[in-house]
């Protein structure tokens, strides 16, 4: 009995590789999370920029060179560096300090919660969170989902390298759609890790927050003294003003 036509091409197809089906957005923002999640400790270096009308009432500060390194649950250390400024914010498990090298000021207050207890207080009450908080929560994908009701999967393109821009990552690009601002950000596809993130607020200028990550680290060396401070010599202690406080002071 000759082989039907219908038969060979059905065999021939099954002889033909699988094509994985494409990630979601949701997928990629996940796994992006759970790799974030999957390590006590970690730190990362990045550059960030912010269109000057995103900072009203506040000096420009263009360019900033960040710093972070994260022991969950209950400390942290940032650090922002500009031309204009240089500020630490620096959690210990028991207080939290903020302080200004440049004018040589700080101020503390007790906060004995974890990450995402502390950064939420700082929101509510002082209206300020340091650089990038998002990433260093217990559950990032919750909080970029609080804030995007839509999440695309762009397709992959490979952040700019070196020389005739070789040496790129390869990401995952997602786009996320909030009510403040959309977001695109770049996760490697073989790390899973953040390596770029381009913010555009919804204003009549369409200011935007852009970020480069650099220098991921997963298992960093991490001891008691990184997460400790020692007001440097005549640094004056000031109180930190709560959101309201604020408030009548920026309108003057």
């Amino acid at each position: 009995m000759k082989p039907s036509l219908l038969g060979i091409c059905l065999l021939a197809s099954s002889l033909l590789p699988l094509t994985a089906a494409e990630p979601t957005g949701d997928q990629i923002l996940h796994q992006m999370s759970a790799k974030l999640t999957s390590v006590r400790s970690f730190s990362f270096k990045a550059t960030r920029e912010v269109d000057s009308t995103l900072l009203s009432g506040l000096p420009p500060s263009g360019k900033a060179r960040i710093s972070a390194l994260v022991q969950r649950p209950l400390k942290f250390a940032v650090k922002a560096e500009s031309k204009s400024d240089s500020r630490e914010f620096i959690a210990d498990g028991n207080t939290l300090t903020l302080f200004d090298s440049r004018k040589n000021f700080y101020a503390t207050i007790p906060m004995r919660k974890t990450i995402d207890g502390l950064l939420d207080e700082l929101d509510t009450k002082f209206g300020f969170t340091p650089p990038l908080a998002e990433f260093a929560l217990g559950d990032p994908y919750q909080e970029f989902r609080r804030q995007a009701h839509t999440i695309v999967f762009l397709g992959r393109a490979k952040t700019g390298g070196g020389f005739l821009g070789l040496g790129g990552v390869a990401c995952d690009r997602v786009a996320l759609k909030g009510d403040i601002a959309d977001a695109e950000l770049w996760i490697g596809v073989k790390d899973r890790l953040p390596h770029k993130l381009v913010a555009t607020f919804h204003r009549a200028d369409q200011p935007q927050l852009r970020v480069h990550f650099l220098d991921w680290n997963l298992a960093p060396e991490v001891t008691p003294a990184d997460f400790a401070f020692t007001p440097p010599k005549g640094a004056l202690k000031i109180e930190m003003l709560t959101a309201d406080k604020m408030r009548p002071i920026r309108k003057n």
